[in-house]
């Protein structure tokens, strides 16, 4: 129910920063935001959230193909820039290779004393994607990226149902990791929620790094099955703990100059103040 109310928040957030001319900066999208990040606590706190009523969007816009629903068309960047995608002549990506040399790799994300996370992470993630190439092979997916993007275009043509199974299994694999970030061991039960997070966010370090650095990058490579399409590294692991890797890298770099009035050091200060 939990995340089923979250990913509720998140699209309604999609379409008013769409509607709106201030963005992410409007008003309902800050409240939303705000309920979005109270339900990804509910974890640690226990606090169910529900969608306010006067926020749940009446329209979307045509880029979040919502076939059931009202739509309109967007005027907005993002808009314009899937249509421009799918009026070009795009050919199937499969022969994009992302090789380790040239997967950015942030340094703002490498935390303190996140060494003694690295060997479960490594772990959890072989364990992952496993699970992952798995589900991939068994719909013949070609690539990690067209589940994450939720453009599929090498899946054989079942219709949406078959796409739509799929994607509740990717959704439930996440969801089953996700618990297994959030569970820190017992030793953990007792400190305050403000240690807790600090090791959360060394753990989500961990987590990044074994999936992003070149040293761990190589490693995975060289686990694949001989008999598998191209050198590619799946890297969808690491943003199962996306809110903490955004809380890192924020508290890295600050909420900006404090006279700044750009947006998005506005927003920066915002999110700073309620880490």
């Amino acid at each position: 129910m939990v995340n089923d109310s979250l990913g509720t928040i998140c699209n309604a957030h999609v379409v008013h920063a769409d509607l709106s001319d201030d963005g992410a900066l409007d008003e309902k999208c800050i409240k939303l935001a705000e309920l979005a990040a109270t339900a990804v606590d509910f974890p640690k706190t226990g606090k169910i959230v529900n969608m306010p009523t006067q926020l749940k969007p009446k329209q979307y816009p045509d880029f979040m193909g919502k076939e059931n629903f009202q739509s309109y068309k967007s005027e907005k960047i993002l808009g314009r820039q899937i249509k421009d995608f799918y009026n070009t002549d795009n050919a199937p990506c499969s022969e994009l290779e992302i090789l380790p040399s040239g997967i950015p790799y942030d340094e703002d994300l490498q935390v303190l004393d996140s060494a003694s996370f690295l060997n479960d992470a490594w772990d959890c993630k072989l364990k992952y994607d496993l699970q992952l190439n798995g589900l991939l092979g068994q719909y013949k997916v070609s690539r990690e990226e067209e589940i994450v993007t939720g453009h599929i275009w090498s899946m054989p043509k079942h219709g949406s149902k078959k796409q739509g199974e799929m994607k509740d299994r990717i959704k439930a694999l996440r969801k089953e990791f996700r618990k297994v970030f959030d569970q820190l061991g017992v030793e953990f039960d007792q400190i305050s929620e403000e240690e807790r997070n600090a090791v959360s966010e060394k753990k989500t370090s961990a987590w990044y790094q074994v999936t992003y650095h070149p040293i761990w990058a190589k490693k995975s490579l060289k686990l694949q099955e001989p008999d598998q399409e191209g050198e590619t590294v799946n890297l969808s692991f690491a943003w199962i703990a996306a809110d903490y890797l955004a809380r890192i890298k924020i508290k890295r770099k600050g909420a900006g100059p404090g006279n700044s009035l750009k947006p998005i050091d506005m927003l920066g200060r915002y999110i700073a103040d309620r880490i």
